[in-house]
């Protein structure tokens, strides 16, 4: 739908370009530079237009180009199922370590309560 809608869009919006620049046929005089030159002022917006179509199109080329790289970069950074697997025994070994670890800490903190003062 969003496709659709934008193609619609950029018609209605090239009939519009369209129908001003047909009423807009008087020639005009272009200074470029060191450059002059006379051009119907219908070239002179079509040849604009095209420009900026232009602009935008290596605009977003670059910004697909920057998406792709890091989407390949994402798909050949999936981990492996088998490391996946050794990662999580590890760290239920680790859960486990840290519970005894508190465990005797707190063994040890019931000892030194229980012995007198010196």
């Amino acid at each position: 739908m969003k496709k659709q809608s934008t193609t619609i869009f950029s018609i209605i919006l090239l009939i519009i370009i369209a129908i001003f620049a047909i009423t807009n046929t008087a020639p005009v005089e272009v200074n470029l530079l060191f450059t002059r030159f006379q051009s119907p002022l219908i070239l002179l917006i079509l040849a604009c237009l095209l420009l900026g179509a232009l602009i935008i199109y290596l605009f977003s080329l670059s910004n697909h180009l920057k998406q792709g790289k890091e989407l390949k970069t994402l798909r050949s950074s999936k981990a492996d199922p088998q490391k996946i697997a050794q990662l999580e025994k590890r760290v239920q070994e680790l859960l486990k370590e840290n519970a005894a670890l508190k465990s005797a800490n707190a063994n040890l903190s019931k000892d030194q309560q229980k012995s007198p003062a010196n």
